[in-house]
């Protein structure tokens, strides 16, 4: 049995984010596209270090006198596995002899995202701030984390039932989707909820789903491609845990809850619905849909960090 952490370091850096110990802070935004970790990036009052090394792009420096990074991790729950756990490497562990601190204070991770709505009655435009996800990834079931509370559970359980039923019986993978939940940490999902009320922008907080890719798993239409489900979307809508719903889908989330949570970090989501259920092909303007995601993030970051 392996005892000794299996640690990658590659001139003193870790091997996919390039990072060295000191280049991360205690508090991180995580992104999806490059593009936006630069765009928060600028947000910065002070930048320290800029790293890129292979699709992932990491700055650190300042933010109203408070110890920030963001990392622009690509796109997916296995980006932000690799991304995560080598965050924590950096914090946690001396790079040289592969042993863990036994002091380090836990970090906050913030997601900045943007998603595709599955309710109906939520405009494109809409924040939506997740209190739990839901993996359709396979990702997070390689770190054997127990449910945070019951609503966990009942969720995994509906969830699944909800997917099998509408799975069609003539399908090879019916009964073979089977899905996870996980659930992000109050005081961050608090912080995003007094920020965004706080500054009158529309804002839901329920559910986000995370898919395993774009288009299959998003039941997007292409023709010449055959989808195991004929509208995940409608399927999912249809989700309610005592008014608790599905009000989103995007990529990351599941995997980002479940994993910090095994790690004690405090994880939270804000993503912007940039697109409506019904017309998941249409997308609205993208520069301006995340500016009020990554505002509402900055300032719930100062929320938690002063409070």
């Amino acid at each position: 049995m392996i005892d000794r952490s299996e640690i990658v370091v590659v001139n003193e850096r870790l091997y996919h984010l390039g990072i060295k110990k000191g280049d991360i802070a205690d508090n991180v935004f995580i992104v999806g596209d490059p593009a936006r970790a630069i765009r928060v990036s600028k947000e910065f009052d002070t930048i320290e270090c800029e790293i890129s090394n292979r699709e992932y792009l990491t700055f650190t420096g300042t933010y109203k006198g408070i110890p920030v990074s963001v990392i622009g991790t690509g796109i997916g729950t296995d980006n932000v596995e690799i991304a995560l756990v080598e965050a924590f490497i950096a914090h946690e562990f001396d790079l040289k002899n592969s042993t863990r601190n036994s002091d380090c204070s836990p970090m906050t991770f913030i997601r900045l995202g943007t998603s595709g709505g599955v309710q109906p009655d939520i405009s494109p435009g809409t924040l939506a701030i997740a209190s739990y996800a839901v993996g359709l990834d396979s990702t997070g079931i390689y770190y054997n984390q127990p449910p945070e509370d019951e609503i966990v559970k009942i969720i995994e359980t509906a969830t699944e039932q909800i997917l099998n039923e509408d799975t069609p019986n003539t399908s090879r993978f019916k009964g073979k989707i089977i899905p996870y939940a996980s659930k992000a940490s109050v005081e961050v999902t608090e912080a995003l909820i007094n920020q965004a009320t706080n500054h009158n922008v529309a804002f839901e907080v329920g559910i986000t789903v995370s898919s395993p890719g774009f288009y299959g798993p998003s039941s997007r239409f292409v023709d010449g491609l055959k989808n195991t489900l004929p509208d995940i979307k409608g399927s999912l809508s249809k989700l309610n845990i005592d008014g608790l719903k599905v009000l989103n889908m995007e990529m990351e989330s599941s995997l980002f809850f479940h994993l910090c949570s095994q790690m004690g970090y405090r994880a939270g989501t804000i993503c912007t619905v940039i697109s409506a259920p019904t017309e998941s092909d249409v997308i609205i303007d993208y520069d301006v849909a995340i500016g009020n995601t990554i505002d509402i993030g900055l300032k719930a970051l100062v929320e938690l960090s002063y409070n």
